[in-house]
Formats: C-alpha cells, structure tokens, sequence
C-alpha cells in the first residue's frame, strides 16, 4: 500500500494505464479470432472485409507500445499470406 502522496497518485496512472492496455490488447485478440475463424470456415470474402479492423487494432497496439512493432507486423503479415493463399 503506497504512503506517500505521489506514489498513490502512480498507482492511480498505471491501474487507469493496464485497463487502456487491456482494452487494446483484447481488440487485438478479437479481431485476430474473428479473422482466423472466417479463414477456417472458408468464408474468405468476410476474413477479407474484417482485415482493416484487425490491422487498425494492431497498429494502434503497437504504436502505443502494448505489443511491440516487429510481432505486429509479424502478426498482420501472416494473416494476410493465410488470407491469399484461402
């Protein structure tokens, strides 16, 4: 339990700040599900039109420093090449 007046106040910053994350973070699985699923269920047209979301979610994970850069692109390079080849 923090005492001083400024370490409750950080504590107050980083619980707001792991919900924010959270949030992302669990945008980022959701999307990534969604897509997956459409793509096993060759519902290819679908799994196309849900990428920009999905993109866009990972994007703002990564720039906000919640996933890092590299696994983002790793992440929407794969779902992409799994869509083309669908």
């Amino acid at each position: 339990m923090p005492v001083k007046r400024s370490a409750k106040r950080e504590e107050r910053k980083s619980a707001t700040r792991r919900r924010r994350n959270d949030a992302r973070r669990s945008a980022v699985r959701y999307w990534r599900r969604k897509v997956q699923k459409l793509t096993e269920a060759g519902q290819v047209d679908e799994a196309r039109a849900s990428l920009p979301q999905l993109q866009k979610a990972v994007d703002k994970a990564a720039a906000r420093g919640v996933i890092h850069p590299n696994r983002a692109a790793r992440m929407k390079a794969r779902l992409a090449k799994s869509l083309d080849q669908s």
